[in-house]
Formats: C-alpha cells, sequence, structure tokens
C-alpha cells in the first residue's frame, strides 16, 4: 500500500481482482471449463427428465412441456463451448450467454420443475463466470476457433428451430409430428437433405419447411466443412506419418543425403544412376515437397536430431553426406551422426576451405570442398590435362 502526503491509498483492484485480492479462478481457467460442463450434461439430463415424465406446467399455454428441446440445446451449447472457455476465448464467453437465455426464456413461457432448475442452473453458471470476463479477453477472438463455435452455435440454434416449430406446427404434416423424436427425426432429415416421410400440408407447414431448408442446410453443409474436415486432415496426416514411419524401417544399405541443396540432389541423381538407394532430409518444407514430387525419396526432419536420425535408419545406412546449405549446419550433421554411429562412412561438404578441418575432426572421414574440387577439373580441362566429357 502507497501513500501520498502521510495519507495512505488502497491498491487499485486489476480487472481480474475483488477488492484487490487475486481471484484464484483467475489462475485456474481449467475450474471454469470444468464447471461449464458439468452444468452442461446436468441440463442434459434435465431435459431428458422433462420429456420423460409428464410434469404438470404452473400453468397452461400453447408452448406447455416445450423446455425439452430448450434445455437440451442450452445443454449442448456449454459442453460445446467448455473447452473454449477453459481456453479464455472470448467467444465462447459471449456464446455462454446464449444458453441461460434460452432456459431462462422457456421456463418463464413453459415453466415447470424441470425447466426453472435449468434456468436457475445456467444463470449460475454465467452468474460465476462474469466476474472473470475480462480475462477473457486475452485470448483471440477470431480464427479456425472461433469460426468452429460459430458454426456449431449456429447449428445447434437451427436444430432448435426444426423442432419446436415442427412440433408446433404438427398437424399441418401428414403424418402429423407427434413427439420430440419425431420432430428430432424431422428436423436432422430435412436439413441433412435426406428426406423424410412428414409432408406438410398446410400454407405455415409449407413456409416453415421452406425456411428450415434454406437456413438449415446451409449451416449443416458448412458445419460438416467446418468440423469434420479439419479431424480428416488430422487422421490423413497421422496416416500419412505412420506410412512414412513404416517406409523408413524398410530402408536398409542406402545413403542419407542432409540437405536439399543442387549438390544433394546432384548426389541423389548419381547414387540412383548406380542403383543405389538415397534419402534427402531436410527442414525446409517447401524444398522437400518439391523434390518429392519429382520423385526423391525425401524426409522433412532436422539431419542435427538424433530422434531424426534414428527414424531414417541411420544404424542402417550404407553412408551419409552432409550437404546442407551451411557448414555450420553441416558440422552439426557430423557430430549427430558420427555420436550415434562411430563406425559409419560420412562425407561432408564445405563452402570455405577453413571448415574442412573442423568438419574432418567432427568426425567426418572426407570433407570436400566442391568449389575448389571444381575449380581444379576446369582447370585441369582448360590445359588439356584429361578427359572431362563424363
Amino acid at each position: 500500500m502507497s501513500t501520498a502526503g502521510g495519507r495512505a491509498i488502497p491498491p487499485t483492484p486489476t480487472p481480474l481482482s475483488w477488492g484487490g485480492r487475486a481471484t484464484p479462478l483467475a489462475y485456474r481457467p481449467a475450474l471454469i471449463g470444468g464447471l461449464t460442463a458439468v452444468a452442461g450434461a446436468a441440463m442434459l439430463v434435465l431435459a431428458y427428465l422433462s420429456g420423460r415424465f409428464a410434469e404438470p406446467p404452473i400453468y397452461l399455454d400453447t408452448l406447455a412441456g416445450y423446455d425439452p428441446p430448450f434445455d437440451a440445446i442450452a445443454g449442448l451449447l456449454l459442453l460445446a463451448i467448455a473447452v473454449r472457455i477453459r481456453d479464455r476465448s472470448p467467444t465462447a464467453w459471449l456464446f455462454s450467454l446464449i444458453a441461460p437465455a434460452l432456459a431462462i426464456s422457456i421456463a418463464v413461457l413453459s415453466p415447470n420443475v424441470f425447466s426453472l432448475v435449468a434456468a436457475g442452473l445456467s444463470a449460475l453458471v454465467v452468474a460465476f463466470i462474469y466476474p472473470y470476463r475480462v480475462g477473457f479477453y486475452r485470448g483471440s477472438g477470431s480464427g479456425p476457433e472461433a469460426t468452429q463455435l460459430l458454426i456449431l452455435v449456429s447449428a445447434l440454434l437451427t436444430l432448435l428451430f426444426g423442432m419446436t416449430g415442427s412440433r408446433l406446427l404438427a398437424n399441418g404434416f401428414r403424418p402429423a409430428i407427434g413427439g420430440w423424436s419425431d420432430s428430432l427425426y424431422f428436423t436432422v432429415a430435412t436439413i441433412s437433405t435426406n428426406g423424410s416421410n412428414y409432408t406438410p400440408i398446410t400454407g405455415s407447414a409449407r413456409l416453415f419447411t421452406v425456411l428450415l431448408i434454406l437456413f438449415g442446410v446451409g449451416t449443416f453443409l458448412t458445419a460438416v466443412v467446418v468440423l469434420f474436415v479439419p479431424f480428416l486432415e488430422r487422421r490423413l496426416l497421422s496416416l500419412t506419418a505412420h506410412l512414412e514411419r513404416s517406409q523408413m524401417e524398410d530402408l536398409r544399405d542406402h545413403v542419407i543425403i542432409c540437405g536439399t541443396s543442387e549438390e544433394a540432389r546432384a548426389c541423389a541423381d548419381v547414387l540412383r544412376g548406380q542403383g543405389v538407394r538415397s534419402l534427402l532430409i531436410s527442414t525446409d518444407s517447401a524444398r522437400v515437397e518439391v523434390l518429392r514430387t519429382a520423385g526423391y525419396r525425401t524426409y522433412l526432419g532436422d539431419p542435427s536430431s538424433e530422434e531424426v536420425m534414428n527414424l531414417v535408419g541411420l544404424a542402417r545406412a550404407r553412408a551419409l553426406i552432409a550437404a546442407g546449405d551451411s557448414d555450420a549446419e553441416n558440422l552439426l550433421t557430423v557430430i549427430t551422426a558420427r555420436g550415434l554411429e562411430p563406425q559409419l562412412r560420412i562425407v561432408a561438404l564445405a563452402r570455405q576451405d577453413p571448415a574442412l578441418a573442423k568438419l574432418r575432426k567432427a568426425g567426418a572421414n572426407e570433407a570436400i570442398n566442391l568449389a575448389s574440387v571444381a575449380a581444379r577439373l576446369v582447370s585441369a580441362a582448360a590445359l588439356g590435362a584429361g578427359d572431362f566429357a563424363h
């Protein structure tokens, strides 16, 4: 506590503090996500019980008994945002306000024991999170995760629209929609473009079905692309990595070429002409992809990593060529390879003559400066000292 003119000045509370004291949850965001998930699961249970047992409403009107889908969607919403709210996503924080809005609105329109409990529970969740709202602004409000949340919320609200609308217009379909399971089936079948056996026979039912198709089909297709395509991509990448590891395990008596320089590619071409298998390794993903497309066997990884060297079968290799873009890179590669395989034949390329001694000291059997070698060959050719046609 500071002083000014002999008068004590109380500390200014931070956005994540109460009365100047840091709140425990400011350092335990996992508890917020866990509480949100528990509340969502509880609301799903309440929605099930409300639909299972005919609890008499406090007052009867046209919306009596309509709380199951509202409470279920609110519960699913809380479950969906639980992980993102744990990561302090501002988008998740804003979307968490939709759940109590749904639960409280149906509790007012169709009050019974279950809907009132669900409304109170969702309101408590928001009331608990609200004091820490400033902390959520530290996260990103945009990006793929925010887009996924937006699409998921839209899909859940579309599902709610379809279920409540079809139930309200139940007699406008043939056969009539009799319960929440029928309305759920009709909504999912409609927005997934599979179609259902419920045919609208009134103008209101037809208009509702058209609106559901217009909004629901687009939301459904977008949800498939945004939510499931990344999952499929991750699975494909995992399968590709597994296949690549299997191929690496089958490599025997091959030459490992560390680098994607022109010299490295030329070495691979010569080895291919001699019937020797080679493997090019580099951290440059663009070059690796170009070489892979051109038909070279490649691996994206750091040649100075012991884990990478073991994955590409250094112990089964015939030799290793360090042909990176810099002498420092080649030096690290030689040190790593020699430390793992003391008997392996290692050839290193040097960009500068001073690096030759260092590469040999690090463990290279041969260290070659290609510029010097090429200069000698060109000079000898110019003087007619030999046949260099090949």
